[in-house]
């Protein structure tokens, strides 16, 4: 009789460790997963601002496309891209 009920003591330590051990594992997918979320939610929100200013960008050169005949576009962008300058015009340039 002494023996039967220190197997059912036992028994039942071992129950609440694997309920116990069990409940820590769940904690810790719980906390896991939120932090995943968070930083998911961080990446679309940085990923969505990029995504904001590439299609202004598009924009912006779509309409640079309609000027690609104007003169005066090909002169800004001559200066701008390729520091061109005109006849008339002198380049200053000073040492830091």
């Amino acid at each position: 009789m002494i023996k039967n009920s220190n197997s059912k003591r036992y028994v039942s330590k071992f129950y609440i460790f694997i309920i116990i051990f069990s409940f820590i594992i769940f904690i810790k997918t719980i906390v896991y997963q939120v932090r995943e979320r968070h930083r998911l939610s961080l990446q679309i929100e940085t990923l969505e601002e990029n995504k904001h200013k590439l299609n202004k960008e598009i924009e912006t050169i779509k309409s640079d496309l309609k000027d690609v005949d104007n003169e005066d576009f090909i002169k800004r962008v001559a200066r701008e891209k390729l520091k061109m300058v005109d006849k008339n015009e002198v380049v200053v340039k000073y040492k830091d």
